[in-house]
């Protein structure tokens, strides 16, 4: 036995821990595969080679390769919300609208920061992942998914109420800003596209940011009959 805690581990607990951690290395090893050479060129032997165990190790905690993707995208997903989280509380006493650009400025911190992470989180936005992983695990991937438009959808609900903005639909409209911000990273993010329209993506993001905002913007129709 050995001490874990102050307290002696038993047999069954010290071998938990050993699985964990692992499970932990092999999902290290992974993630630095992934990013270095890209999410479909890696294989299971890839995988294993990395990590310094055999192929038949891997597969004792994880069923196939999307799998493994599946919990890098669960990491990746929980890093976004903490910085959307964040950039909601710190535009906590402000306006609606600047509490939706905050945390619109976190997502943007996020594709800027974990570049990899948004990559990955892109290929699951296609559906790659769907058929691949079992229900459960994709149920637990889509759901901490959601989370990021439910808080927007808070923001824009809470600027509704207090009459700010102007919408019928909160989770609707919110999907339109996520579109909206997402669809800029993407399109902006390679450098041809950015000469082809003129503009850098730092721009080009606040600029739909604005536009954006200002869709929601319950002035417009103030004065008008």
């Amino acid at each position: 036995m050995e001490k874990g805690g102050g307290r002696i581990l038993t047999t069954a607990e010290r071998r938990a821990r050993e699985k964990a951690q692992r499970r932990r290395e092999i999902l290290d090893a992974a993630r630095q595969e992934f990013f270095e050479r890209g999410f479909h060129r890696p294989t299971m032997d890839d995988l294993a080679a990395r990590a310094q165990v055999s192929k038949g190790t891997v597969y004792l905690y994880f069923e196939s390769k999307e799998e493994i993707l599946a919990h890098l995208l669960l990491e990746g997903l929980q890093l976004l919300l903490e910085g959307l989280k964040a950039g909601q509380q710190e535009a906590a006493i402000l306006s609606p609208a600047d509490r939706l650009r905050a945390v619109a400025m976190a997502y943007f911190r996020f594709f800027q920061e974990q570049p990899s992470y948004f990559r990955l989180i892109m290929a699951f936005d296609r559906g790659r992942f769907e058929e691949s992983i079992s229900s459960s695990l994709y149920k637990r991937v889509l759901n901490c998914s959601l989370k990021g438009l439910g808080l927007l959808s808070e923001i824009i609900e809470k600027g509704k109420e207090e009459g700010d903005f102007d919408v019928e639909d909160s989770w609707q409209a919110a999907g339109s800003v996520w579109a909206a911000i997402n669809g800029v990273l993407v399109l902006m993010g390679h450098p041809l596209r950015q000469r082809l329209l003129r503009s850098d993506l730092d721009t080009m993001f606040q600029a739909t940011l604005d536009l954006v905002i200002r869709g929601l913007d319950n002035s417009k129709g103030e004065g008008q009959t």
